[in-house]
């Protein structure tokens, strides 16, 4: 064990597992997306396409977190999220802080059955964009055309996640500002907000992080779920949700994994 300790701690070995793992789970993608190609060929667009795109981006997902586990390219615990997972997808409004590119990966791969909220340069891609739209994803737009796609993903069933800052969170920075689009969601659909906690010490693919940059290894996460909070039924109930949020997702950001 002590053997197996050292040589995993040997530079040259470190950077070939990460790099290794890149090319891995680069392939993992191609297989995910070649999936949604052939779910898109033999299945007409609506909601039983939606439904098989999340079960498959699931389990890539999951196959994609597990092979980095055990490669120790990643050490993420998740188990906090077992009541969420127990009685399967259910219709909440989740809202996370936001510290890496990483963070849909791992809901995705801990929650079968969820859509979110995707920036349009991402969901506009040919290759990853396109996965996302057979799950149904929702492209980032204003808010007026984000309110229709998300109370028809959340009347399907399925949990709808956002991110509110709206973009990554820079490496030892506190969340940005934000957004309401999330208790607009919520106050139409009349569905509690359920918070999600994302800690970790990891710099990799947090905002300015480039792809390639090998970061220190294990990357840590911790994810756990915050309180529920009822939909906003007036203003003022919806500014006290965003303080309340907002408050929430910042101390997150701001905290390294707990155990």
């Amino acid at each position: 064990m002590a053997l197996l300790s050292s040589i995993r701690g040997w530079q040259p070995f470190t950077a070939l597992r990460f790099y290794g793992s890149l090319a891995v789970t680069g392939l993992i993608f191609a297989g995910l997306d070649a999936g949604s190609y052939l779910l898109r060929r033999i299945r007409p667009e609506g909601v039983d396409r939606r439904r098989a795109g999340q079960r498959w981006l699931h389990a890539l997902s999951r196959l994609a977190v597990r092979y980095l586990h055990a490669a120790g390219i990643l050490d993420c615990d998740m188990s906090a999220l077992a009541p969420l997972q127990k009685d399967g997808p259910q219709p909440l409004v989740l809202v996370a802080n936001h510290p890496s590119r990483l963070d849909s990966l791992l809901l995705a791969s801990a929650l079968p059955g969820m859509t979110c909220v995707t920036k349009a340069s991402i969901w506009d891609r040919d290759v990853l964009g396109s996965t996302l739209r057979t799950a149904g994803y929702i492209r980032h737009d204003t808010l007026l055309r984000v309110l229709g796609p998300a109370t028809e993903r959340l009347r399907e069933g399925g949990p709808l996640l956002l991110f509110p800052e709206g973009t990554r969170a820079r490496a030892g920075a506190p969340p940005g500002p934000i957004q309401p689009g999330f208790a607009a969601i919520a106050q139409r659909t009349r569905l509690p907000v359920q918070v999600i906690l994302i800690e970790t010490d990891s710099p990799y693919l947090s905002q300015g992080w480039p792809f390639l940059k090998r970061p220190p290894l294990p990357m840590r996460y911790r994810i756990k779920p915050g309180p529920r909070l009822p939909a906003p039924t007036d203003e003022t109930s919806g500014r006290a949700l965003l303080a309340e949020v907002e408050t929430l997702l910042t101390q997150a950001g701001m905290q390294p994994p707990t155990a």
